[in-house]
């Protein structure tokens, strides 16, 4: 299991970033960080981190520069809604 991984989903639908993304989150440690690698032209930042607010994980940075958005999502222990 990793502590830090980058995956970049450039040119990837919403539906098949957000499954590589999961897919990522299943082999990161509890307080690792995935960086998300966004394409500015489609940028969907935000259903990511709603995603990630969703599943109980922590947005830590967002940074956001002309060609590109990188999204920082800390996972940490879920925390179940009811």
């Amino acid at each position: 299991m990793e502590m830090f991984k980058t995956i970049d989903i450039r040119g990837l639908s919403f539906f098949k970033a957000l499954q590589l993304a999961s897919q990522e989150f299943r082999r990161i440690k509890k307080n690792g960080i995935l960086e998300i690698i966004i394409d500015k032209k489609r940028n969907i930042t935000d259903a990511l981190s709603e995603w990630a607010k969703r599943q109980g994980y922590k947005v830590s940075d967002i940074e956001d520069d002309p060609q590109m958005v990188r999204l920082f999502i800390r996972k940490r222990s879920r925390v179940i809604k009811v």
